[in-house]
Formats: structure tokens, C-alpha cells, sequence
């Protein structure tokens, strides 16, 4: 279930960030592509911090 959700999380933030720097900024696609993946990622390990500390 912890997969799951981490697959999700991830899916969701990457859509997510992808989405907002496309509208929002004027950068190249493969830098905005770079930059949703590392905001997926800093998302992922603040799930995975958080469930192991609680």
C-alpha cells in the first residue's frame, strides 16, 4: 500500500510541477522536465522520511 502511495505522490508532483513551470516559465522542456522530476523526487523523500519517523 506504501508503494502505492508513493507512486502516486510521485505521479501527482511530477504532473503537477510539470505543468506549473510549463505555464509559468520560459524555460527550455528538458529543464522543465528536470526540474518536475527533482521536485517529484524531494516529494517521494519527504514521504518516505515522514513514514518512517512516525
Amino acid at each position: 500500500m506504501h508503494f502505492l502511495f508513493g507512486v502516486l505522490i510521485f505521479t501527482f508532483v511530477a504532473l503537477a510541477g510539470y505543468f506549473f513551470l510549463s505555464a509559468f516559465t520560459s524555460f527550455a522542456e528538458t529543464a522543465i522536465v528536470i526540474f518536475a522530476l527533482i521536485l517529484a523526487f524531494l516529494a517521494e523523500f519527504t514521504y518516505m522520511k515522514m513514514r518512517a519517523d512516525g
